[in-house]
């Protein structure tokens, strides 16, 4: 018997990279075009706006401040990244992961993202606004506050993810299921249009949707 796929699941699927020729540090710069590599870096002290990375793999890249505006990142996968300021507005996320990694601002606003999870990372800061974010799943993250102001939504889930702070304001679109988000704070009551939640989750929302209603309750 086949099961019937639920509307709201992400259509993602596990990133599979074979055959890596392995590369340098220096093969990262802006503007860059790099396929089919995997690439073990320290420190990246260079801008990699505009930067293109196809079927490849960047294992371990650190620095303070890193520049991403515009960078594409194809059928790829990020690992073990950390960064205190990640700044990727415009940048295009197709069938990407980013693994293991621990950012304090991760700036993808205007971003397209589509087809992409986001496992195990810690993050302070994510920025989602103005972007497309379609097929997107985050497994296993913590946030201090999760953005998706005025983003266009299409099958996104959380799973066993913590955020102190939810931003939904102007966000629109469908199939949003956070019944694996923890939050503790949420702004924008009109992003919630279409969104899957726990009993629970409304439960605990119960005062504050009163509150943005209106409602008065006694008793």
């Amino acid at each position: 018997m086949v099961k019937r796929q639920v509307k709201h699941t992400p259509r993602v699927e596990p990133l599979v990279l074979a055959h890596l020729a392995p590369g340098i540090a220096a093969d990262l710069t802006a503007g860059a075009d790099v396929d089919g590599r995997r690439i073990e870096v320290d420190t990246v002290t260079d801008s990699l706006v505009g930067m293109t990375l196809m079927e490849s793999e960047v294992v371990g890249l650190a620095g303070d401040q890193v520049d991403l505006r515009g960078a594409r990142f194809i059928d790829s996968r990020l690992t073990q990244w950390a960064v205190p300021v990640l700044s990727a507005p415009g940048s295009t996320w197709r069938d990407a992961e980013l693994q293991e990694s621990r950012v304090g601002a991760l700036d993808m606003s205007d971003a397209e993202v589509r087809r992409v999870t986001i496992s195990g990372a810690k993050v302070g800061w994510i920025n989602l606004r103005g972007s497309v974010v379609h097929d997107v799943v985050f497994r296993d993250c913590t946030f201090d506050e999760v953005d998706l102001g005025g983003a266009k939504i299409s099958r996104v889930a959380f799973v066993d993810c913590v955020t102190e702070k939810l931003s939904l304001t102007q966000a629109r679109g469908e199939a949003l299921d956070l019944r694996g988000l923890e939050f503790h704070a949420l702004e924008g009551f009109e992003g919630l249009r279409g969104a899957v939640m726990t009993s629970e989750q409304v439960a605990f929302m119960a005062d504050a949707f009163a509150s943005h209603f209106g409602v008065v309750v006694e008793g």
